[in-house]
């Protein structure tokens, strides 16, 4: 079994019981952290696809849960770096060796396959893996030039899987064996391949609005005026 097979096989009997977990408006210091995310192109085909079956789950989820998978928002995390912040400084001292430690560790392109979805006790999952070693030696990398700063995530070892969360839940799911069989029926079918040019350091803002999400705020000082990051040389 997977991963992924594991956290279906733990997450269907909460959700079919109605005893998922919940996220709730973040607090600072809590879920939501500041991270390290690879975000699909808005104008790619996996994009818009992920946008298609997120609104999808939600429908069957019922009202209220976070649409995480839309568009602009879908992104697969290389790292949390800290808990939530509502706001950040612009020269906060902390973000400015993030962004230093990002840019020496960035490299190229990183490229993906999503292969199908999963249940977890508080999200609807998107599988993904990586169509090379880039993704994976980025990952190693970044931790390596963060230095002390990597110790948010230090405690729980190395990542080991590459996903999309989708959908969020925070309520009740009416009728949850519906999801859980559109789930199932679809775990291993795929949903498409990307390349994403870049990694982006973000912070979280709750959106409202016919599709609440938590949405990602890129820190913009980790781009150049073309919107893409500029790699540094990676230290032997």
């Amino acid at each position: 079994m997977t991963t992924f097979d594991d956290l279906f096989a733990t997450a269907v009997p909460l959700i079919a019981r109605g005893a998922h977990q919940r996220d709730e408006p973040p607090r600072e210091g809590g879920r939501w952290p500041v991270s390290v995310v690879l975000r699909p192109p808005t104008d790619s085909d996996l994009a818009q696809h992920l946008d298609a079956v997120t609104a999808e789950a939600a429908e069957l989820a019922g009202p209220g849960h976070w649409q995480t998978g839309q568009l602009g928002s879908a992104h697969l995390t290389v790292r949390a770096l800290e808990g939530y912040r509502a706001t950040i400084a612009p020269d906060d001292p902390a973000i400015e060796r993030y962004l230093s430690a990002l840019r020496r560790a960035t490299a190229g392109p990183t490229r993906f396959r999503v292969t199908g979805l999963t249940l977890t006790p508080g999200s609807v999952m998107a599988s993904a893996i990586p169509l090379d070693g880039a993704a994976d030696a980025f990952l190693d990398r970044f931790a390596t030039e963060l230095g002390p700063d990597d110790w948010f995530e230090r405690p729980h070892g190395r990542r080991d899987i590459w996903y999309l969360n989708l959908l969020h839940f925070t309520s009740d799911i009416p009728e949850p064996l519906k999801l859980i069989d559109w789930v199932s029926e679809r775990r291993t079918t795929p949903i498409g391949e990307v390349e994403v040019e870049a990694p982006e350091l973000v912070h979280f803002c709750l959106q409202g609005g016919d599709r609440t999400h938590m949405r990602p705020i890129v820190r913009a000082p980790s781009h150049t005026a073309h919107g893409t990051l500029v790699p540094e040389p990676v230290r032997s």
